[in-house]
């Protein structure tokens, strides 16, 4: 809609800091010459040494590749992903906005704070590629306000399963929406002067066993499903690096597979950009030089070192010029990088919080847009009632968790919770009455209200060398400062601790929320203590640790312990640590497969709920109120990096909650913040259901401008909700079955199994409601099926027919020839293009023009080891979505042969 949103809810807004430092004289990352930016990459490779060499082959550490300050060469840093941000709960992921650092020294407080972008889930949901484009301009600024030059994202893998428990950092379930999402992105970092870094090439589609896991699959279903997001984005993007994934694919890891990175990504698409590792993820030394791997991450090396590396030369298992075309790939792109910024790269690597009242407003628009409303029985939304009352409800309500887990998380400057939007976006009339329903973590969440010795929230770390040395807080090896209370201890080592056992001690006031019983919880990767004024409140030393998901799969699981606190009251919490494993129970048994080995800890706290009194008052509070908005969902807790989903099901008693609602008060509103699909039984018995992703910064301003009107929704479903979890493409064939999974279900991924299985989805692909009416009309199609020229373009006109003004997105899929006996097998639709439309005035007619790219046509023959064409009437369909019958609808007829290999 066009009206101006003027009610919003914020925390005390963060202060801009100022631009980037001025380029130093001289870091450990450059010696202060520029003379790279101008120098020849291939003399450089000629004068330097073979352990020079060598060392480029490797980062020099968590976030920078390695500088030859000898030669003038520069290193440059890379950055963790910025478009989630995790608030309440979490997987033991450090609050970090650049992964430069866990935390800081003595001397500086946290690292930056981030503004936190809707997942990529909800930026598919806007079909909207100029949206991206907009939103990766911004990480873009985000990034080298960190210091940074390249940006770890996008992830563009396929949600094969809404199980994944990365499904929330991909765009899609549909490989074209996927590409043209990741071009745009890709875009906006690389026009502002970072560089994108695609992941994970390919297959990367499930968390368990990831490392060691093989994804047998039919080349054509590898051709045509997963590598064609990245086929689209390097032809229209084309991204300065590409990152392997962690999986084998056909029994090959694809670090140093030649077959993926030779063979296809260099040779047939002409790829001429640099290709990483995901963080441990090179598994030998010369199967991935030769197979085109250019740099191994993080550092410094574990397999690319000196020794192994000349060994391997010695043996003749790789050779010099092998590694010098290495080397040669990671300088192009460091140069490139220092070209485009320089004066980060030349910078100190200080990292600022820079963001301001603009990019609010962008990411609540951008949020905004990503909203799907699923159901509207009866028109109960918008609230229009500007008297009524409106009961509030669930766990979701006042969560500031906007994020999956993983390395997806990060600082976030600020968060709007659901209810602080609703609360400053009402009328001044409408009243609302808040409930909690029932809990819904899996974790509990970080103890808020924790302040370090200086008074500033979080904790404070110490390191020590000796368990002696814990009592002595003088003798710390290195303070550390945390954002809240948990850490995770990969990169900020000092040397004289690493390789050997060594100790900590976290402390910090809390204060205590409320008067009653106080649960807290201690999850560690190592071994630990909580201690509450002294005393043992739960002990993870002694015990049988039984192992859990946190900590990238290395971590235990929590362990309790109960104290009856009084609100308003400090508490000291201590918490005495040991990088020392501990004995876990089964631990034999846990056959996961994970890259990264951690140490750390996670202070959880949380009120003993009665949770049959809290579903009572739920029930009662709804049955007096005119409409309920019942906020549920996932989050960090359920959707992270290094597991998978067990289920489709809402946490904890949350179905039971949004039943009993429903039971007493008809004009139940369901909002479903999740990054993936959920079950949900009770959608018939509920007015309205709302999926708002994970939003960001803005995520409780964005909701409550769909929910008053202030905002028209026009988000569109990237992904099938099923009705029930058997439906799901991929349901027999997901976890690892001894280092294999079988993608039995071929093409059919996604929509197009529910329209090949004749299988009625809960809401399908594309789906999406409005608060008005669109119609389409003259629809004409111009095409060249030329061999050297092959292109299809559609125009047709939208007509904003209802009673306020919207945005929509126009969908064209295209349906094969009939079918006969020499022609192939084909998805019965598949998407081909889509087009969004801006803020449609009522009345408003607007012509879009649609290219339909010649790869949707296009199917690759296992045979002959290319693309064709198959011959025959081809019918191009304008539909709401997947499922729906044909709006309108043309043909065309392709006759000759159209064959080709590459992009």
């Amino acid at each position: 809609m066009t009206a101006t949103i003027t009610d919003t809810a914020y925390p005390t807004p963060p202060t801009s800091s100022p631009s980037p430092s001025p380029p130093t004289e001289g870091s450990p990352w450059h010696n202060g010459s520029r003379a790279f930016l101008t120098a020849s990459v291939p003399d450089l490779v000629r004068r330097l040494t073979k352990y020079e060499k060598i060392k480029l082959l490797a980062g020099a550490d968590w976030w920078h590749t390695v500088p030859i300050h000898r030669l003038d060469i520069s290193g440059v840093k890379v950055s963790s992903r910025f478009e989630t941000a995790d608030g309440s709960a979490d997987d033991g992921w450090p609050k970090r906005s650049t992964g430069s650092e866990l935390c800081r020294d003595e001397a500086n407080s946290c690292s930056a704070a981030g503004l936190a972008i809707p997942c990529e889930t909800a930026l598919g949901a806007t079909f909207a590629p100029e949206m991206v484009h907009r939103a990766a301009s911004l990480l873009a600024k985000e990034t080298k306000d960190r210091g940074a030059v390249a940006l770890l994202a996008p992830t563009i893998n396929i949600q094969r399963s809404p199980l994944g428990g990365r499904a929330f950092e991909s765009f899609s379930e549909d490989p074209l929406l996927s590409g043209l999402m990741a071009a745009s992105y890709v875009k906006g970092l690389q026009q502002n002067g970072v560089s994108a870094v695609l992941k994970h090439f390919v297959c990367n589609d499930q968390e368990h066993e990831r490392s060691a896991v093989s994804a047998e699959v039919s080349e054509r279903a590898l051709r045509e499903v997963y590598l064609r997001p990245f086929m689209i984005a390097i032809q229209e993007a084309n991204p300065l690096a590409i990152m392997t994934s962690y999986n084998r694919v056909n029994g090959t890891h694809v670090a140093e597979s030649k077959h993926l990175l030779e063979d296809v990504l260099r040779r047939e698409w002409a790829y001429n950009g640099m290709v990483m590792s995901d963080w441990f993820g090179t598994y030998s030394v010369d199967l991935g030089i030769l197979a085109g791997q250019d740099l191994e991450m993080p550092g410094p090396a574990k397999w690319r070192t000196e020794y192994l590396v000349d060994h391997c030369l010695m043996s003749r298992k790789i050779t010099e010029r092998q590694i010098d075309a290495r080397v040669e790939k990671v300088l192009h792109w460091a140069q490139k990088l220092a070209r485009l910024s320089p004066d980060v790269v030349y910078g100190d690597d200080v990292e600022i919080t820079s963001h301001d009242a603009r990019d609010r407003a962008f990411l609540r628009e951008l949020a905004g847009s990503s909203i799907v409303l699923l159901k509207n029985k009866g028109n109960v939304l918008p609230i229009t009632n500007t008297r009524a009352r409106i009961a509030v409800i669930g766990p979701g309500a006042t969560s500031s968790c906007v994020s999956g887990g993983g390395s997806a998380a990060l600082n976030a400057s600020y968060v709007v919770t659901v209810l602080d939007g609703l609360k400053a976006g009402a009328p001044s009339e409408l009243e609302l009455a808040y409930c909690l329903g029932t809990p819904a973590h899996k974790l509990l969440p970080h103890l808020h209200g924790i302040v370090n010795e200086d008074g500033d929230a979080g904790c404070d770390l110490r390191l020590f060398a000796d368990r002696d040395d814990i009592a002595h807080p003088a003798r710390a090896v290195r303070r550390l400062r945390l954002c809240d209370s948990s850490a995770l201890i990969s990169d900020d080592i000092p040397e004289n601790l690493k390789n050997r056992p060594w100790f900590a001690v976290m402390t910090g006031t809390w204060t205590a929320p409320v008067t009653g019983a106080y649960e807290f919880s201690l999850s560690v990767c190592g071994r630990a203590r909580l201690y509450i004024d002294g005393l043992i409140v739960v002990d993870n030393w002694d015990i049988l640790q039984r192992p859990g998901d946190g900590f990238f799969g290395q971590g235990t699981m929590e362990e309790m312990g109960v104290v009856h606190v009084n609100k308003g009251q400090g508490y000291q919490i201590r918490c005495e640590y040991s990088n020392v494993a501990g004995s876990k129970i089964g631990h034999e048994l846990k056959d996961e497969s994970q890259p990264i080995h951690n140490f750390g800890l996670r202070v959880g706290g949380f009120p003993v709920v009665d949770q049959e009194q809290e579903l009572r008052d739920a029930v009662g509070t709804a049955q007096g109120c005119d409409a309920v908005v019942l906020v549920v969902g996932l989050g960090p807790d359920y959707e992270s990096e290094a597991f998978d989903r067990p289920d489709l099901s809402l946490p904890m008693r949350t179905n039971e909650l949004i039943e009993g609602v429903a039971a007493v008060n008809e004009r139940t509103v369901v909002v479903v913040q999740s990054g993936s699909a959920v079950n949900m039984p009770w959608a018939n018995k509920v007015a309205g259901i709302v999926q708002a992703w994970y939003g960001g910064n803005e995520a409780g301003n964005a909701i409550a401008d769909v929910l008053y009107g202030k905002r028209n929704p026009s988000g569109r479903l990237p992904i099938t909700f099923p009705k029930r979890e058997q439906d799901v493409p991929a349901y027999t064939d997901f976890k690892s079955e001894k280092g294999i999974v079988h993608y039995s279900e071929g093409l059919n991924v996604g929509y197009m199994w529910y329209q090949a299985r004749k299988i009625e989805p809960l809401f399908p692909f594309g789906h999406g409601l409005s608060y008005t009416t669109f119609a389409y009309s003259d629809l004409s199609l111009d095409s060249s099926l030329a061999p050297n020229d092959i292109w299809l373009r559609l125009s047709v006109t939208v007509t904003n027919t209802g009673p306020i003004s919207g945005s929509h997105s126009v969908q064209v899929y295209l349906c094969p020839p009939t079918a006969t006996a020499a022609s192939l097998y084909h998805p019965v639709r598949c998407l081909a293009s889509v087009g969004h439309l801006q803020d449609l005035a009522v009345g408003e007619a607007r012509q879009v023009i649609l290219e339909l790219p010649k790869l949707t046509l296009a199917h690759w023959d296992d045979i002959l080891h290319l693309w064709t064409i198959e011959q025959g009437i081809w019918r191009a369909v304008v539909a709401e979505n997947a499922q729906d019958p044909p709006l309108l609808e043309t043909s065309f007829e392709v006759q000759g042969v159209f064959e080709w290999v590459g992009l």
